[in-house]
Parts: C-alpha cells; structure tokens; sequence
C-alpha cells in the first residue's frame, strides 16, 4: 500500500515518520511540499503520485488566533480537505481525516459519541467541523474520520512541553481546572491508526467517524499536575476556573470522547493518559 501523510513537521506526523519513515511506500509531505489548500496543485500532484491512501494531518490548530484569521482556518481546515478529497475521488485513493473535541460545546455530563450532534463554540471548531461536512457528503471516497483531543508528543510544541518549560521558570502559576477530557498520546494515535491498516476484517465506507484519546479522565490542572509529578518538579498549582483565565475562543468545559466504538471495531485497548503521559516523560526527560 502506498501512503501519503500531509502536514509534515507537526507531532502526529513526527510520530508516523518515527515509526514508518523508512519505509518506502510511505510519503510525508510539508505545507512546502505541498499546499493543501491550493487545489490545483493537490490534483497536480496526486494525478502522478502512486497512493492508494492519504492521511490528513495538516491543519490550522492555533485556537485562539483563529478568531481573528476566520478565512485561513477554514481554507485549511475544510478547503484543504476538499482538495484532498478530489485528489483522492480521481485516482481512487482512500483517506483518513483528523478531527477534534472542539466539533462539541461542551455541555454534556458524559462522554461524547459519534453519533452526538456537533455544536462548536469557536472558529477553529467550526472549521474543523466543516472539514468534517466534505468527507462526510463525498460517497465516492471511502474515508475514516478520527476526532481526538488534547493531543502531546515528544515532538512539536504542546501541553506537556509548555508545561515542563515553565515548571524550568516559575515556582508557582495557575492552570485551568473545570475543563474537562483527556490528553492524547500522538504516539498512540500514530500506532492505533497504523492498526486500522492492518485489521483485514475492517469495511472501509465512506465518512465512518471514529473518537479516540487515551483512556481516563482529567482536567488541565489534573495533566498540568500529574506532568510535574512524574517529572520530578515541585511546582505550586493554583486551581483556576475559566473565568478567571479568559480566552479569545471558548473552549468546551466538558469534551471527553467515547473510544468504545474505536475499540470494539479494531479490538483494542487504549492505553489510559498517565500510562501514556509517564512513557512519553520518561523518553522526554530519560527518567
């Protein structure tokens, strides 16, 4: 199977070439390699290259500058996926797309499903969510969609690393603690997604959604927490509400995903967020 991965350079990306880079059926490609959002260029390019699959990492995921650059995020998030999808209706190519928790608002008391009705509050949501729309109303594309949330690695910037670079600086600051969901190991993604490959009793359709993050459940302050924990750093936490550390765009107060169906399609476990969290500090930090 020949495989193209766009949005070369960011964490999940950096996980699939840790673990496929040199295999030579797989591709990784940057914005420089290939511009997502210009259509031209995407059917340019596929219209020559060998691929039986494409998987969509690219996208605009700067949350709060998103409110003001409306008309970039959504010419990454849902213009580039369109192309994509053209691109992969030409030469017959499967796609798997990636999503996230911000699809929701929020409200619930229990974990969302993929059968929830999505309600952004933000324009990065909106714009995902719109992507999301393009592979879902293409039925000429046999596409996976996998929402995921809070994603870190050892590669690329993100929660964990942010937090140990401050935990470096200050004794004491604050993280938000009524925010509620569940980290995810790229890693883990990277590997699960590689999984969805090789399950031969897997139909593939066209638009079947996915959740997946690590097992469990926390709030930032709990990650922020149990980050300085295993890292060995004795920082001061103060709890903070969202009011009291106010954002350009709203996040969801309750965004944790129901994996069960992820699970029982591909007969797995996922792993729970501390066991992952610790394996990625340990590789961080060579505890």
């Amino acid at each position: 199977m020949k495989v193209v991965v766009t949005g070369k350079g960011g964490q999940l990306v950096s996980e699939f070439e840790a673990l496929k880079g040199f295999d030579p059926n797989w591709t990784f490609l940057s914005e420089k390699d290939l511009d997502i959002t210009n259509r031209d260029l995407v059917l340019s390019y596929f219209n020559t290259a060998a691929c039986d699959l494409v998987i969509n990492c690219a996208a605009y995921t700067a949350v709060d500058k998103a409110e003001d650059e409306k008309e970039l995020a959504f010419k990454v998030n849902a213009g580039g996926v369109k192309n994509l999808l053209e691109a992969c209706e030409l030469i017959g190519a499967k796609l798997i797309h990636y999503s996230t928790d911000y699809v929701f608002e929020g409200s619930s008391k229990v974990p969302y499903g993929e059968l929830d009705t999505p309600s952004p509050n933000s324009v990065y949501g909106l714009s995902k969510l719109k992507g999301e729309e393009y592979v879902l109303e293409n039925k000429q594309v046999k596409s996976i969609i996998i929402r995921t949330s809070w994603l870190y690695s050892s590669f690329g910037k993100n929660f964990v690393k942010t937090m140990l670079s401050l935990g470096e600086r200050k004794s004491e600051f604050g993280i938000v603690a009524d925010q509620i969901g569940s980290p995810t190991y790229a890693k883990d993604l990277a590997q699960d997604t590689l999984n969805i490959l090789s399950h031969d009793n897997y139909q593939w359709i066209s638009g079947d959604i996915f959740h997946y993050s690590n097992n469990g459940s926390c709030s930032w302050f709990d990650f922020a927490k149990k980050i300085f924990e295993y890292s060995d750093n004795e920082v001061i936490l103060k709890s903070l509400s969202t009011k009291e550390y106010p954002t350009k765009a709203i996040r969801p107060n309750y965004s944790l995903l129901d994996k069960s169906k992820f699970e029982n399609t591909f007969n797995t476990r996922i792993r729970n967020w501390e066991t992952s969290l610790f394996e990625m500090l340990k590789q961080e930090l060579a505890l």
